[in-house]
């Protein structure tokens, strides 16, 4: 197989798979229990390796079983009685959205698009007018999931920290393939996945939550773990972002999270990244030659590893089922997956490649051969 769909999930590594599976056969002949208790210090140092990379503190991560669940017990652990204001790229992530109409339809709170330019680039100008009427919220989809777009989330940033507005920032395409700073970023909130370029298992991903934030969050879900009971017999939240999670976990996905940090690390982050980009221009620059195919590239300084396109020719469905049968694994994305970017640009469908940092050249090569074969009459 030719696999060309790190964006949608990266391939663990055998040493990924065999960290889970010997975890895993221990819990089998002692029980998830002390099996657990025997891994805790291993455990402990996922929240210092994710918080290393991203420049936070540990206590202000919490380990999540993916992005959109991170995402969600963020925005609803809010309150949200009174109602409010969320400001919104059009490049959102569709199942972020759903949320959000959620919102607005139980509390009345007002979801607002941030003006952009043709590509979705947010406008700076008139987030900064936008800004001057008192906001609730700003979230931002970091990496489009659909095009190689990236918002400007530092400058979008330092503008919500001019107005004490939270900013919760979707870096579920960042992680893995681009340095993350939240202290730069001067984000309130940032989710990630462990599934995609950073190759961990799927069901495993984290939040970060500023520790200014972390005592506004008051999380429904909420249990022993993460709101103790007290001896005068009350509940109190957690001070630190594990406030956030559940006492259950599954203590195998969590190690092969740890494992997949050490190996992106042991690549090098910036070493990654140029890797990345390097494969993701040359696929758009091959891909450009083709008859019938337009592919997506916005006017910026810097894109993305993914790679999307439409064709005029044939429909996605035929292209995608032909590269299937050629051996290639890339992706479909319909117009759910990020609506309002979709219906502006008017499109219901983009074809999707995303080479990681070890995608060979071959399997690149004969992706644009396989893709110029699936586009003959």
């Amino acid at each position: 197989m030719h696999y060309l769909n790190h964006a949608a999930c990266g391939l663990m590594s055998d040493a990924t798979r065999n960290t889970m599976h010997a975890y895993m056969c221990q819990e089998q002949q002692m029980g998830s229990y002390l099996a657990a208790k025997q891994v805790h210090k291993d455990i402990a140092s996922v929240y210092q390796k994710i918080a290393q990379a991203i420049h936070a503190r540990p206590e202000d991560i919490a380990l999540t079983q993916g992005n959109s669940d991170g995402w969600g017990r963020i925005i609803s652990s809010m309150d949200w009685r009174q109602g409010g204001r969320i400001l919104v790229a059009r490049n959102e992530w569709g199942g972020n959205l759903g949320v959000l109409m959620q919102l607005r339809a139980q509390y009345g709170v007002r979801i607002e698009e941030m003006p952009c330019n043709a590509d979705g680039l947010v406008d700076i100008d008139a987030l900064d007018r936008l800004l001057q009427t008192p906001t609730s919220l700003v979230v931002l989809t970091w990496f489009s999931s659909n095009s190689p777009l990236i918002q400007p989330a530092q400058t979008i940033g330092a503008l919500c920290a001019q107005y004490r507005t939270p900013l919760l920032i979707d870096a579920a395409q960042a992680m893995g393939q681009w340095h993350i700073d939240v202290q730069a970023l001067q984000c309130t909130a940032l989710t990630a996945p462990g599934r995609k370029w950073l190759r961990g298992p799927r069901g495993t991903g984290f939040a970060y939550v500023h520790p200014d934030f972390l005592p506004s969050l008051h999380p429904l879900g909420a249990d022993h773990f993460s709101r103790p009971w007290q001896t005068d017999s009350t509940w109190v939240h957690r001070t630190d972002a594990k406030k956030l999670e559940l006492s259950e976990s599954s203590i195998a996905l969590r190690l092969g999270l740890s494992q997949a940090f050490d190996e992106w690390n042991a690549a090098g982050a910036a070493k990654v990244q140029e890797q990345i980009q390097e494969r993701a221009t040359w696929l758009r620059e091959r891909l450009q030659t083709l008859p019938a195919v337009k592919v997506h590239i916005p006017q910026r300084e810097h894109l993305s590893g993914i790679v999307t396109l439409e064709c005029v020719s044939h429909s996605h469905e035929h292209i995608h089922t032909s590269l299937q049968r050629q051996g290639i694994e890339a992706a479909l994305c319909p117009a759910a997956f990020t609506p309002w970017d979709m219906q502006a640009r008017q499109l219901h469908s983009v074809l999707r490649f995303s080479p990681s940092y070890d995608t060979s050249w071959d399997s690149m090569a004969f992706c644009v051969d396989a893709l110029q074969r699936a586009l003959q009459p």
